[in-house]
């Protein structure tokens, strides 16, 4: 089994990214899609119809965040947006935007009405000059500025987020006094991911040591203003007082499997010594190659427990912006309908049920032990335990030793999902888009 850090873990699957095309009206210097851009397709309304159908069976996700590049400037967004909210299947509707274009007050008010209620505005430097310069777009800080204006008078639920490089390290102070007037509820600091520098040529990689001490002081001017603070792609230890702020929770995305194909690693040397081990990703790969393992400024914080590999990342519930995260998730009653007595009968508990994007993990409690049951699609070429009419059923994670008992309860369980099972259950095969759909066509030469 990879480990999470192998992959892009941890996942809040009660959300749902739909990354609608790839075009932006920025050429920020640190863009990780520059290639994908005007290249890359994003997901056909058609696919989207079929998502929006399974939520209404199965009420998989509750929130609905839409991509892609320069997402307002998609026209279709609208119908994108009107699918959504006719569906009724979403608590929440949020965009992820420059903010440029909601400098038009009337646009950004044909958004909120049309039900966008969350906004997650890109922010990267503390006023014209810097954000001009790292957006090569002159003009741009002032649009967004207009944008976050008109976003905080419509009232709706604002985050922002700025990527932590070396063009704005001396300046994430004055971020936040720029940005605390608009009054957001959270405000994200990303660590840059070179996805088309390995190298670092363009120079953006900030080391740790020179990030800590500017990110440090954000977060504590963050902290007394009452703004909700999140670090991605930065170790804990480098947080000092703000460890709690790390959060690499990622929501579940539909965008072109390529995009992925390029996405950093991670790892740290201090892994199996450090507590935070399981949601602490470390450095990635490119910085590692860069500046070294850093192994010692990266302080580990002893562990009260043993550490063992994960097979695959923590569970994390919706974004909840202002109450960091919801740690419940969606109540699935008909995935929980496939095994439900299977517990009372062999006298174990039914401790959860995790619907994901590529399984369903059903986890079972007995005599101290545990294990899950999962899910994924039917496929006569993969082994499994057993197959339903949906799914190939497996068994993973065994925790602690209850012998026969809980070779008894998978196999109950596993005999329960085949009976049960109509085939009305869909799991995904591939995270996102693939093949010739994922792709533009170039234009025929004249």
């Amino acid at each position: 089994m990879q480990s999470f850090k192998g992959r892009f873990e941890p996942t809040r699957f009660d959300d749902l990214t739909v990354t609608v095309d790839f075009h932006c009206h920025s050429a920020c210097r640190f863009c990780i899609v520059q290639e994908g851009m005007n290249r890359y397709r994003g997901l056909p309304l058609a696919r989207f119809d079929e998502v929006l159908e399974d939520n209404k069976r199965h009420r998989k996700h509750r929130r609905v965040i839409f991509t892609g590049g320069e997402v307002t400037l998609e026209p279709s967004l609208f119908t994108f947006i009107e699918h959504a909210k006719a569906s009724g299947t979403f608590e929440h509707i949020r965009v992820q935007t420059n903010g440029r274009r909601l400098a038009d007050r009337a646009l950004a008010e044909r958004f909120v009405a049309a039900g966008v209620d969350e906004w997650f505005v890109s922010l990267h430097g503390h006023d014209a000059e810097a954000q001009d310069y790292i957006s090569q777009r002159k003009g741009s800080f002032d649009e967004a500025i207009a944008g976050l204006q008109n976003l905080s008078e419509l009232g709706v639920t604002l985050m922002t987020n700025t990527v932590l490089t070396t063009l704005n390290v001396d300046h994430l102070s004055a971020i936040v006094e720029t940005v605390r007037p608009f009054r957001p509820v959270r405000m994200e600091f990303w660590n840059y991911l070179p996805m088309e520098d390995f190298q670092d040529e363009r120079g953006l990689l900030a080391p740790i040591e020179t990030l800590g001490p500017p990110l440090r002081a954000a977060l504590t001017r963050c902290r007394d203003a009452g703004i909700e603070a999140a670090v991605k792609y930065v170790p804990r230890c480098i947080l000092g007082e703000h460890g709690d702020a790390q959060d690499n929770t990622q929501p579940d995305v539909v965008i072109v499997e390529e995009f992925y194909d390029v996405y950093p690693k991670f790892a740290c040397i201090h892994e199996a010594k450090c507590e935070h081990a399981e949601s602490c990703l470390g450095l990635h790969h490119p910085y590692i190659s860069k500046y070294g393992w850093e192994e010692t400024v990266l302080v580990p914080t002893p562990r009260t427990t043993p550490w063992e590999e994960p097979e695959h990342g923590l569970w994390r519930g919706s974004d909840q912006p202002g109450n960091k995260h919801r740690e419940e998730h969606l109540d699935h009653p008909e995935w929980r309908a496939l095994v439900e007595g299977v517990a009372e009968r062999q006298t174990a508990t039914l401790v959860s049920v995790q619907v994901q994007r590529r399984a369903c993990v059903i986890r079972f409690a007995l005599e101290g032990a545990s294990v899950d049951l999962v899910l994924t699609t039917r496929d006569e070429a993969s082994l499994a335990l057993v197959r339903s009419a949906s799914f190939n059923v497996h068994y993973r994670n065994i925790q602690g030793s209850a012998g026969e008992a809980l070779a008894d309860l998978v196999r109950d369980a596993a005999r329960t999902v085949v009976e049960r099972d109509r085939g009305a259950f869909r799991l995904e095969t591939r995270k996102g888009l693939v093949g010739p759909d994922s792709v533009r066509r170039p234009p025929r030469p004249r």
